[in-house]
Protein backbone atom coordinates (compact mmCIF):
# COMPACT_ATOMS: atom_id res chain seq x y z
CA UNK A 1 0.00 0.00 0.00
CA UNK A 2 0.94 3.68 -0.36
CA UNK A 3 0.78 6.04 2.61
CA UNK A 4 0.08 9.77 2.25
CA UNK A 5 0.71 12.00 5.28
CA UNK A 6 -0.81 15.48 5.17
CA UNK A 7 -3.10 17.30 7.58
CA UNK A 8 -4.98 19.08 4.81
CA UNK A 9 -4.26 18.08 1.20
CA UNK A 10 -5.36 15.16 -0.91
CA UNK A 11 -2.75 13.33 -3.04
CA UNK A 12 -4.06 14.83 -6.29
CA UNK A 13 -3.27 18.30 -4.91
CA UNK A 14 0.43 17.43 -4.74
CA UNK A 15 0.94 16.63 -8.38
CA UNK A 16 2.64 20.00 -8.94
CA UNK A 17 5.41 18.90 -6.57
CA UNK A 18 6.06 15.85 -8.73
CA UNK A 19 5.89 17.40 -12.18
CA UNK A 20 3.53 15.20 -14.19
CA UNK A 21 1.37 14.15 -11.25
CA UNK A 22 2.42 10.54 -11.16
CA UNK A 23 2.02 8.68 -8.78
CA UNK A 24 -0.29 11.16 -7.05
CA UNK A 25 -2.83 10.69 -9.82
CA UNK A 26 -2.21 7.03 -10.67
CA UNK A 27 -1.81 5.31 -7.29
CA UNK A 28 -4.29 4.49 -4.55
CA UNK A 29 -3.32 6.02 -1.17
CA UNK A 30 -4.08 5.45 2.47
CA UNK A 31 -4.44 9.03 3.73
CA UNK A 32 -3.45 9.92 7.29
CA UNK A 33 -3.66 13.36 8.89
CA UNK A 34 -1.51 13.10 12.04
CA UNK A 35 1.34 11.29 13.77
CA UNK A 36 -1.16 9.12 15.64
CA UNK A 37 -2.93 8.18 12.40
CA UNK A 38 0.46 7.43 10.81
CA UNK A 39 1.40 5.17 13.74
CA UNK A 40 -1.88 3.26 13.69
CA UNK A 41 -1.80 2.80 9.93
CA UNK A 42 1.68 1.24 9.99
CA UNK A 43 0.87 -0.78 13.11
CA UNK A 44 -2.23 -2.23 11.43
CA UNK A 45 -1.13 -2.51 7.77
CA UNK A 46 2.64 -2.92 8.07
CA UNK A 47 5.42 -1.08 6.27
CA UNK A 48 4.09 0.68 3.15
CA UNK A 49 5.76 0.37 -0.26
CA UNK A 50 5.65 4.16 -0.78
CA UNK A 51 5.24 7.10 1.61
CA UNK A 52 4.60 10.75 0.77
CA UNK A 53 5.37 13.10 3.66
CA UNK A 54 4.22 16.59 4.45
CA UNK A 55 6.40 18.39 6.97
CA UNK A 56 4.09 20.73 8.87
CA UNK A 57 1.08 18.97 10.37
CA UNK A 58 -0.35 21.77 12.58
CA UNK A 59 0.07 19.59 15.65
CA UNK A 60 2.76 18.85 18.23
CA UNK A 61 4.45 16.27 16.01
CA UNK A 62 5.47 16.85 12.41
CA UNK A 63 6.46 14.88 9.35
CA UNK A 64 10.01 14.41 10.63
CA UNK A 65 8.62 12.69 13.73
CA UNK A 66 6.69 10.38 11.41
CA UNK A 67 9.89 9.69 9.44
CA UNK A 68 11.65 8.73 12.68
CA UNK A 69 8.74 6.43 13.53
CA UNK A 70 8.90 4.79 10.10
CA UNK A 71 12.65 4.25 10.56
CA UNK A 72 12.00 2.66 13.96
CA UNK A 73 9.41 0.27 12.50
CA UNK A 74 11.73 -0.66 9.61
CA UNK A 75 14.69 -1.25 11.92
CA UNK A 76 12.55 -3.21 14.36
CA UNK A 77 11.19 -5.47 11.59
CA UNK A 78 14.56 -5.63 9.78
CA UNK A 79 12.99 -4.21 6.60
CA UNK A 80 14.38 -1.60 4.22
CA UNK A 81 13.10 1.97 4.22
CA UNK A 82 10.39 2.21 1.57
CA UNK A 83 10.51 4.62 -1.32
CA UNK A 84 9.41 8.06 -0.15
CA UNK A 85 8.55 11.54 -1.37
CA UNK A 86 8.42 14.81 0.50
CA UNK A 87 5.63 16.98 -0.87
CA UNK A 88 6.11 19.85 1.59
CA UNK A 89 6.49 23.37 0.26
CA UNK A 90 9.11 24.09 2.95
CA UNK A 91 12.34 24.63 1.04
CA UNK A 92 15.27 22.58 2.21
CA UNK A 93 13.24 20.18 4.35
CA UNK A 94 13.90 17.20 2.07
CA UNK A 95 17.48 17.08 3.39
CA UNK A 96 16.22 16.58 6.94
CA UNK A 97 14.06 13.66 5.82
CA UNK A 98 17.07 12.25 3.97
CA UNK A 99 19.17 12.47 7.17
CA UNK A 100 16.61 10.29 8.94
CA UNK A 101 15.63 7.87 6.18
CA UNK A 102 18.68 7.86 3.94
Amino acid sequence: YNLFLDDDRQPIMCRMFDGDGSPYETEKWEIVRSYDDFYHCIKNLGIPKLVSFDYQLNREKDGLDCARLLKFFCDDENKPIPEYYVHSSWTGIYGKFKEILG
